[in-house]
């Protein structure tokens, strides 16, 4: 019998958010290894597809700059369950099975058990959402288990280093930490403005983060060439980001063309205070540059807290991002049915999780295959083909018609997060990405979708 999207909707419960884990393995009548009552029988043509369920897992992390984004990736995903299960009937005539959510609760966690014990239920790819160091350490359980690996939050060069073994199985969609660099040293080297530092000259604000790190080193290798420098650099720990006086001070000791501040909410009182200390006695700034901030600053600071203390104005000269392209009513309607919260929290790397589910099941029907290394793989196969789809069940269409046919036909997927195609590593080389302002009274504006594209 048919799953209705009502019924699986129903079976999230009322405290989705904030649990930490989503079930989906046997939940509205899933039974792994036995085709569903209203499957047709098999056809010739269709005896070339696997006799075996797509099994997915997925891992993510409640700490750190994750843990904004922890609940709106989770949701996504299992709503991209629903819609490949109850909405297209699955993928070669079983519904695609999703494994227990696991969320790691603190850095520096042994993902070892949970790998195997994912391998041991049939899992043979994992969406991941969790930081550098994490992923780095669980590549090897991962290659040896041979999962597709789709990550769909980490962005350093550290994974992409030669003594990470990764078997060609990772597969990443936020853009790189080396393409974003790319995009500030532009605003950098191309500054005019009177009231600014010297054209190409950035000051850098981070989380002590591998990922922090990788985003510094990166800017100094495309600046240093094009005779610019980062003229100050400044690293805080996750959660404690100090004496925002002195670093307020560091920052106006020597003015750059451009701030890039890779962190959190904490942004807004340092923009405040940053605002406040270049006003002069009839209140105007003296120094005045714009500032780039991370998806985890991505905040409507009138409704925080914070909202009190802030100075008009502070945020005016600001732009953060998101990954992604512009959000479409179906994809937030999608998640507030679920609930009203991402009104508040937004809807960050959501759509990445929902592709990286859609996804491995169209690289599964191209592959004809579950296996790991197949997925991997046919993976960027499936962003470039000839027949243009947005979603799941237009593009197995395509596929399934030409199998019928005993032909192949490839298929080019544009789904929630736009057009969006891997480079050779299979880190995203190009694909959109949305940019926020602030407006006088703080308030965060609707993102405008732009396209990246990866440097040579």
């Amino acid at each position: 019998m048919a799953i209705s999207r009502r019924t699986l909707v129903r079976g999230l419960g009322a405290g989705v958010l904030g649990t930490g884990a989503l079930t989906a393995c046997g939940e509205g009548g899933m039974r792994r290894g036995r085709r569903r009552a209203t499957t047709p029988a098999a056809t010739a043509a269709a005896l070339s597809e696997p006799e075996t369920p797509l099994v997915i897992g997925q891992i993510g992390a409640n700490y750190g700059r994750m843990a904004s984004f922890e609940d709106a990736i989770a949701v996504s995903i299992t709503m991209a369950r629903i819609d490949v299960n109850a909405r297209w009937d699955g993928l070669f005539g079983y519904e695609v099975e999703l494994s227990e959510r696991y969320v790691m609760q603190e850095p520096g966690e042994d993902l070892s058990t949970v790998i195997q014990g994912m391998a041991d239920s049939g899992v043979t790819c994992v969406i991941t959402s969790i930081d550098e160091e994490s992923l780095i350490a669980a590549m090897p359980a991962l290659v040896e288990a041979g999962m597709a690996v789709i990550d769909v939050f980490t962005s350093g060069r550290d994974l992409r280093e030669p003594e990470v073994q990764t078997a060609n199985l990772l597969v990443r969609l936020s853009p790189t930490d080396r393409t974003m660099a790319a995009q500030y040293a532009e605003i950098a080297i191309g500054s005019t403005a009177d009231k600014a530092g010297p054209p190409g000259t950035i000051a850098y604000l981070s989380e002590d983060t591998l990922q922090g790190r990788s985003l510094l080193l990166e800017l100094e290798q495309i600046l240093a060439p094009r005779s610019g420098e980062v003229l100050s650099q400044q690293f805080y720990e996750v959660g404690n980001f100090g004496d925002i006086a002195a670093r307020v001070k560091a920052v106006t000791d020597a003015p750059p063309a451009l701030l890039v501040f890779n962190g959190g909410a904490e942004a807004a009182p340092f923009l405040s205070a940053l605002y406040d200390a270049t006003l002069d006695e009839g209140q105007r700034p003296t120094v005045e540059f714009p500032k780039r901030l991370a998806p985890a600053a991505t905040v409507d600071y009138s409704r925080e807290q914070v909202a009190k203390d802030l100075s008009p104005d502070s945020l005016t000269s600001a732009t953060s991002y998101e990954p992604g392209a512009e959000l479409t009513i179906e994809h937030e309607n999608m998640m507030l049915n679920i609930s009203a919260d991402f009104l508040r929290f937004g809807y960050a790397y959501s759509q990445q999780g929902y592709d990286a589910f859609t996804m491995a099941c169209l690289a599964a029907q191209h592959a004809l295959s579950v296996e790991g290394t197949a997925l991997a793989a046919a993976i960027p196969a499936i962003l470039t083909g000839t027949e243009a789809c947005s979603d799941y069940g237009a593009c197995r269409q395509v596929m399934r018609t030409a199998l019928e046919a005993g032909e192949r036909a490839t298929v080019a997927y544009s789904g929630r997060m736009g057009k969006f195609e891997l480079g050779p590593q299979s880190d995203a080389r190009l694909g959109e990405l949305r940019e926020y302002t602030w407006s006088e009274a703080n308030v965060l504006q609707r993102g405008t979708a732009k396209n990246f594209e990866a440097p040579e």
